[in-house]
């Protein structure tokens, strides 16, 4: 597994009215020894190992803190799909997370407090709140930029510092 390489990350959080988080994690890679197309001939074997990505997963998302409305919530990892885009040596992992907010009227806001550090390949992240939401800012590395009041687009590239803070304020 040491040939594969990360090329780059799309998350999805798609946000309900009820302040529930449904986020996918979209890591896509090249991996020339095809080592997960091999993987993927053994039911057993591909199950033990998404198994174990999908606890590191969850290991990471716990050393997270992720606060709604100034109360700590817990993604959790409710699971794991492998892919390929066209060839072995293109393989994908997708990553389906889950959280929850309590909402209030007015002011509300998310915020993720993670370690820094250097990204090892391009990300996008999308964040899809409901139309009558109004994103009122954002706070991230890389660039951000809102979509008709209720859409946030955040791109960062590779090897661009990651402070490890990200805060959304949205009013409802």
């Amino acid at each position: 597994m040491m040939s594969v390489e990360p090329l780059y990350a799309l998350g999805i959080f798609t946000v309900t009215k009820r302040l529930e988080i449904f986020q996918t994690i979209i890591y896509e890679y090249y991996d020339p020894d095809q080592y997960y197309a091999e993987l993927a001939e053994n039911v057993e074997d591909l199950e033990n190992e998404l198994e174990e990505i999908s606890a590191n997963m969850q290991e990471i998302l716990d050393q997270e803190e992720v606060v709604i409305n100034g109360e700590k919530v817990r993604p959790k990892v409710t699971g794991i799909d492998l892919g390929f885009k066209g060839t072995p040596e293109e393989p994908f992992l997708a990553f389906f997370i889950y959280f929850k907010g309590k909402p209030r009227k007015g002011l509300n806001y998310y915020e993720n407090i993670y370690s820094a550090e250097r990204s090892e390949y391009p990300y996008t992240a999308y964040w899809y709140f409901p139309r009558n939401f109004q994103v009122t800012a954002v706070q991230a590395s890389g660039t951000s930029q809102i979509i008709n009041d209720h859409i946030v687009v955040i791109r960062v590239e590779e090897g661009e510092r990651i402070s490890g803070y990200e805060k959304i304020e949205f009013e409802i």
